[in-house]
């Protein structure tokens, strides 16, 4: 899809990820294990492991321009997630600015466990060049 496509209230596909052994070790290759919160606690998956693959599972949909900046995220992590489990990530744009030539995307995620419990919500803001 293209980004000038996308307008406020724009729901993104349901897209599934599963959270597997192999998942979680990239993951933290990608990350060097630097920071204490990315790590593997008695078999839970590292909460931004969630929310790099629900991302990740969003963009997957759209063709971000040459330039795009990843702005800003706040997440909210609700529920432990075991390795292993597969969640559903789901999406929709809540606020389109255009100023010039820079636009402002604002996106809304939330992702759900195998039990439908919200295990994640947050909110990310990309800046795409016009």
């Amino acid at each position: 899809m293209n980004i000038d496509q996308l307008a406020a209230g724009y729901e993104f596909p349901q897209a599934s990820c599963e959270l597997n052994t192999s998942v979680v070790t990239s993951y933290l290759e990608a990350v060097s294990r630097q920071s204490e919160g990315d790590r593997v606690v008695d078999g839970f998956v590292p909460p931004l492991a969630i929310a790099a693959r629900a991302m990740t599972a969003l963009m997957k949909t759209l063709a971000l321009p040459p330039g795009s900046i990843h702005a800003s995220q706040d997440f909210e992590f609700l529920k432990p997630v075991p390795v292993g489990s597969t969640i559903v990530c789901g999406g929709r744009v809540s606020q389109r600015v255009n100023r010039g030539r820079l636009n402002l995307l604002a996106i809304e995620m939330e992702a759900l466990n195998q039990d439908n419990e919200k295990v994640l919500t947050g909110k990310a803001t990309l800046v795409l060049p016009g």
